[in-house]
């Protein structure tokens, strides 16, 4: 009788935790959004690129090798994405 009422939507107590988890669960994640997303507003883009192109005209020669090595790193990342769907 008791499996007749779970599969027939009844509401039995595991499903009073799972909503209960799922609550809990949805308002972590939202409250941790609003959270990102007003850290996202508040940054200035055009104060960072200021910074970026003073520290490029200082340092030109780590700015390359940085920029090289980034270039480096995504290219492996792609390039062993590639290699993988066709084994």
């Amino acid at each position: 009788m008791n499996e007749e009422n779970r599969s027939a939507g009844g509401d039995g107590p595991e499903e009073d935790e799972t909503s209960s988890r799922f609550g809990r669960a949805r308002d972590y994640v939202g409250s941790k959004y609003n959270e990102m997303r007003e850290k996202v507003e508040d940054v200035d883009l055009g104060a960072i690129t200021d910074q970026v192109r003073s520290y490029v005209r200082s340092n030109p020669g780590k700015a390359l090798l940085i920029s090289i090595g980034v270039g480096f790193v995504i290219g492996l990342l792609l390039r062993g994405s590639d290699e993988e769907e066709e084994d």
